[in-house]
């Protein structure tokens, strides 16, 4: 699965080289995780089952997606970042990314966040002042959401928020597949100075079901690549593009 995560697709050969397994083992391991759904038996290897929506999508299988992406993208977010900023954070696996760079780092930030897995790696560290957002908790996720959440994040200010996402429309903006997380983001956004959108090139075109922040209201987006057509649009919507590199 982490040799999928980092290319998608790999060969029986590739796969027997990183695992030192037998063929028959291999075969017989990759016929257990295609009966999970987690993968798809192609001819001479596998590829990772492509995923609708991350609404119920364990946290652990979307770290593991586009995983070496999302690191490059977490590199180039915290660059954008000066030292003693205020942040505001929400789920997310690429947002989670971002603050095992932050820790890495070690530079002072204060952090209020949704995301329970974001507060307890950046607690860890001493510099961080970091605030957990209460609410109503999924399980899959590690987030908070609903009317306590955005009450909550409603009586703070912040000169960020990073944001992470589950798609990305040309005319409708930064969606995602859940109403409620998408209010948090909304709250996010509007209480901050800038706005710094995260998103592997996976979630381009990909139209979530729900859309509550339009392009005028992002300052920055980060990402891996990016085709001609979504430069030019993002562009003339005033958003600065920052490409991740290795």
């Amino acid at each position: 699965m982490d040799l999928l995560a980092r290319q998608e697709t790999a060969s029986l050969d590739e796969i027997q080289a990183v695992t030192a397994a037998s063929p028959a083992t291999v075969r017989r391991d990759l016929a257990a995780l295609e009966g999970q759904g987690l993968i798809r038996r192609t001819r001479g290897g596998a590829s990772l089952v492509p995923v609708a929506s991350t609404l119920d999508e364990t946290f652990t299988l979307r770290r593991r997606r586009n995983a070496r992406n999302k690191g490059m993208i977490a590199v180039a977010t915290a660059g954008l970042i000066p030292t003693g900023s205020a942040l505001f954070i929400n789920d997310g696996s690429t947002t989670f990314a971002l603050c095992e760079e932050l820790a890495s780092q070690g530079d002072p930030l204060w952090v209020a966040t949704t995301a329970l897995n974001v507060a307890e790696r950046l607690a860890g560290v001493g510099v961080f002042e970091v605030i957990v957002i209460g609410g109503t908790l999924r399980g899959s996720s590690f987030a908070t959401s609903g009317p306590m959440a955005t009450a909550a994040l409603d009586q703070f200010t912040a000169d960020f928020a990073v944001i992470g996402c589950d798609g990305l429309d040309l005319e409708s903006g930064v969606r995602w597949n859940s109403l409620v997380d998408a209010e948090v983001a909304q709250v996010m956004v509007r209480r901050a100075t800038r706005t710094i959108v995260v998103a592997d090139s996976s979630k381009f075109d990909h139209r979530a079901r729900v859309g509550t922040l339009n392009w005028d209201a992002v300052d920055d987006l980060v990402t891996d690549s990016i085709t001609a057509e979504w430069s030019k649009h993002l562009e003339s919507a005033s958003v600065r593009v920052t490409l991740a590199s290795e």
